[in-house]
């Protein structure tokens, strides 16, 4: 049995039964009435009449009874189907898109009518139907870019061994140095793919579960990692620490890895000559750890873009500047596992600053 055919018989039953209930109410106060008021009236007159006219009474009640049932029957029949359409046609137009969905068709949206249980019901599907679509022109993105990604170094080792094979080329230090750099840039993009996915698949943990990680330790061991690196392209570094330890509920290897890619992103974006200031502190009684370039910028319009995964802002850019585009992506995942949320604030050509904040 269809829901229809459910909600019809459940509407028709209730409802008959109250009108009937309802007929029988009216008939015995009618019944006590008559026999109450007019019957003594009547036999006061004609005490023989009154026995006929009671009969009468009673089977033309009784008839009256019967008709006005039948009549109320019919109609609540008929207002159970509009009822039963009304109801069970916009969930089987919400079944049509759900089969639509479960089939691919990313996309498709039901109207949206009042504001009742149904219509929420109906958004909730359409924005389903919205994120399913969006994810999946993600995956494809991401498939793409990432045979992109893996096929350019084994391309460049490809091409430079085949000359050496061939003897078009000597196998010189320079040339080798080249070789070993597709092989670390191929290897440091497996392993930014096999980070993201072991964020991905780790369940986020609540902080009393999470250990506790001094976020100024962490920011000076960056600083040192990157202090040679950022003299070499004429970049500043600059590291404000607070005087007291700002601890935060996250693993040290993901706080590290964070602060990282932050760093890494805005050397590959701050010209020579530039600033680069890592801050650690709190606010509200939230710790936070924060990076600012005076780099080249991010356009407004695409801030909203530059987590997702394989994303460059500038297309153009070359891959040994531009990195894969996963840097970001992984940035977001690992602060989300400890709870916290990554903001960004960014002016074109003026630089950028990147704060990752962590609850209290």
């Amino acid at each position: 049995m269809n829901l229809r055919r459910k909600i019809l018989i459940a509407f028709f039953l209730t409802v008959s039964a109250m009108l009937v209930a309802l007929a029988f109410i009216l008939q015995a106060e009618v019944h006590r009435h008559f026999l109450s008021v007019v019957c003594p009236e009547i036999n006061s007159v004609s005490p023989s009449l009154t026995q006929q006219i009671q009969i009468h009474f009673e089977q033309a009640l009784t008839q009256s009874l019967l008709w006005t049932v039948l009549v109320f029957v019919a109609a609540t029949a008929g207002v159970a189907v509009l009822v039963s359409r009304a109801i069970t046609g916009r969930i089987f137009v919400m079944q049509k898109q759900a089969l639509e969905i479960a089939h691919g068709k990313w996309g498709t949206t039901i109207p949206v009518e009042g504001h009742d249980e149904l219509s929420s019901l109906a958004s909730t599907l359409n924005f389903l139907s919205q994120q399913l679509q969006k994810q999946e022109e993600l995956r494809k993105n991401l498939m793409q870019d990432l045979g992109h990604e893996l096929r350019t170094p084994l391309t460049t080792l490809r091409s430079h061994i085949q000359a050496f094979y061939d003897g078009l080329w000597e196998p010189n230090r320079e040339r080798l140095y080249s070789c070993l750099e597709e092989i670390q840039r191929f290897e440091a993009l497996v392993t930014s793919v096999e980070t993201l996915y072991e964020a991905d698949i780790a369940p986020a943990a609540s902080p009393p579960d999470l250990p506790l990680t001094d976020l100024n330790h962490v920011a000076q061991s960056a600083i040192q990692l990157f202090e040679p690196r950022c003299a070499e392209a004429g970049i500043r570094l600059e590291l404000r620490t607070s005087d007291a330890p700002v601890r935060v509920a996250a693993q040290a290897q993901h706080v590290s890895q964070i602060l990282w890619n932050l760093l890494d992103n805005a050397v590959k974006f701050t010209p020579h000559g530039g600033n680069i200031v890592v801050e650690v502190g709190s606010q509200d009684g939230k710790p936070f750890l924060s990076v600012k370039d005076s780099g080249v910028g991010i356009p407004e319009t695409e801030i909203d873009n530059i987590f997702e995964r394989f994303y460059r802002v500038d297309k153009s850019r070359d891959r040994k500047t531009g990195g894969s585009g996963l840097g970001l992506a992984i940035v977001k995942r690992l602060v989300e596992l400890s709870g916290g949320s990554v903001q960004v604030k960014s002016r074109v050509g003026q630089g950028s600053t990147f704060t990752v904040m962590w609850p209290k």
